[in-house]
């Protein structure tokens, strides 16, 4: 249950391979108007007494409600993960890249009604490369997002499909 500490928390981010607009985001620099208020650091709950994972040092990048989001590196590669300060030993492994983790943030903020220019204007500032493929599959698969369970598997697949293709091919 280590968080890294708070002073080396971007040059930890920056070690990892992190890209630029994460970092920005994840030190508080509301780069797009659509990530203030949910995918904006820095993060107070890890850094307040909140339990974190057992697993290898956290790297936390923002709190959204009281849910706590991070990065940290096993010996297969990075993992990105959510988990309530109510409930931190049950925490979910969201994606293995950053491009499956935007995913899961950009479901959200789909999910939150944002107008498509505006989710296409977010997706350039931090160079999500998979906006146009979650809206087809998102549209496809209509009829198994109408229950929390049908919509999970659904993102699931789609972050694993975009983090195979995103480990298998080198970074622009």
């Amino acid at each position: 249950m280590a968080v890294i500490a708070e002073d080396l928390r971007m040059a930890a981010l920056q070690g990892l391979g992190v890209s630029v607009p994460l970092r920005r985001l994840a030190a508080g620099e509301c780069i797009h108007e659509a990530f203030r208020g949910h995918c904006l650091g820095p993060p107070f709950y890890a850094y307040h007494r909140a339990g974190v994972p057992a697993g290898p040092p956290l790297i936390p990048l923002w709190d959204s409600g009281d849910t706590v989001f991070g990065v940290w590196e096993k010996a297969d590669g990075l993992e990105f993960i959510e988990f309530s300060i109510e409930a931190p030993e049950e925490f979910e492994l969201v994606a293995r890249t950053e491009q499956g983790f935007w995913a899961t943030r950009f479901d959200f903020l789909y999910e939150c009604d944002l107008p498509e220019d505006e989710l296409q204007s977010a997706a350039a500032s931090v160079g999500f490369r998979f906006l146009n493929r979650h809206l087809a599959s998102r549209e496809e698969a209509e009829e198994r997002l109408d229950t929390f369970k049908g919509h999970h598997a659904w993102l699931r697949e789609l972050v694993a499909e975009i983090d195979r293709e995103t480990l298998d091919r080198p970074p622009e």
